[in-house]
């Protein structure tokens, strides 16, 4: 192995001398490549934000929650008057008695009427309608339990509660206001896995996959995240995708900062590449004869990665002049 690594080291060694005489010098991409490290503005959002609203219809008789609160899932966070609604709760469970009732004495009829049909003293008709009447009481027995549970439900809504662990983040009430449904009451902001977001360029997008820590930097700290997703729409003004972290470190949402990482792929610096054709690329060394390599998301004035051996010869002295006489070298 140390025999073929010295072996490697003189072909490139007898290759820069041979090229010196032809007016141009290579370099190996391992000399050459830069490993550049990026930065994005970035932010970090809730997870969930929520307008919580009012339900039901009620003035607001208490708002328990205020602006920069932590609350738990379940907290209550405001309170209406109720009394109306427990009206309406009371007389779902009057109509629900009242159709008890109504069911237990056609029940006591119907039996008493089958034992007469059994005598023959009641036409087999008499009997149907009898039964038909107790169907239709146990029907309208089903509707009336679904009033009383939609009426339980409103009168539950009456106390608005977290839906999820998080910070009150704004007001829209106060207590006194009157309710309708769907009010806005307040802002509430998950406490718990925020996310980072940073719109990302085309072509940092991949050292970006490829880094092995980003970091986000915001607040005088550096907290080490990880890509959870990455949109597939591009933004048509600036070319980026949205990139969204991840982090297991506690971050406020709101925080703004920067993400930072550096490229694990080498990159060619900005220098070595020209243009032949229209495209941008670089020079290599093949069989002794200088080749034009294109780099298709090569960007000018920018380091661009390449997937080449860290051994390939690069052109280096003299590179601007190759494949400008008569077509050589393309």
């Amino acid at each position: 192995m140390r025999g073929r690594r010295a072996m490697a080291g003189v072909v490139l060694i007898l290759a820069a001398t041979l090229v010196g005489a032809a007016g141009w010098t290579s370099r190996p991409l391992s000399e050459l490549a830069v490993y550049p490290g990026f930065s994005v503005p970035a932010r970090v959002e809730a997870r969930d934000e929520a307008r919580i609203a009012a339900e039901v219809g009620g003035r607001i008789e208490a708002l328990e929650a205020r602006v920069g609160q932590a609350v738990v899932k379940g907290a209550v966070l405001a309170r209406l008057d109720d009394r109306a609604l427990q009206i309406e709760v009371r007389r779902a469970q009057a109509a629900l008695s009242l159709v008890d009732n109504r069911i237990r004495l056609a029940e006591s009829q119907l039996a008493r009427t089958e034992r007469l049909a059994g005598e023959s003293f009641v036409s087999e008709d008499a009997l149907k309608v009898q039964r038909t009447e107790l169907d239709v009481l146990h029907s309208e027995r089903e509707a009336s339990v679904q009033s009383l549970a939609a009426a339980r439900l409103a009168l539950e809504h009456a106390v608005i509660r977290a839906p999820f662990q998080g910070i009150v983040r704004e007001r829209l009430a106060s207590v006194g206001d009157l309710a309708a449904p769907g009010t806005p009451l307040l802002v509430l902001s998950a406490a718990v896995g925020p996310e980072v977001r940073a719109s990302v360029p085309l072509a940092q997008l991949e050292a970006l996959r490829q880094a092995n820590s980003p970091v986000l930097v915001a607040g005088g700290r550096s907290v080490p995240v990880t890509i959870r997703r990455v949109s597939e729409l591009v933004e048509a003004a600036g070319q980026t995708r949205e990139v969204v972290l991840g982090t297991d470190q506690p971050v406020a949402p709101g925080l703004a900062g920067e993400l930072r990482w550096q490229a694990r792929r080498p990159h060619l610096p900005p220098e070595f590449l020209q243009t032949r054709e229209g495209r941008l690329g670089a020079y290599v060394l093949e069989s002794g004869q200088p080749v034009f390599r294109p780099l298709p998301i090569a960007q000018p004035g920018r380091p661009v990665p390449v997937d080449w051996a860290l051994e390939t010869p690069v052109i280096d002295e003299g590179r601007l002049g190759v494949g400008l006489e008569a077509g050589a070298g393309r």
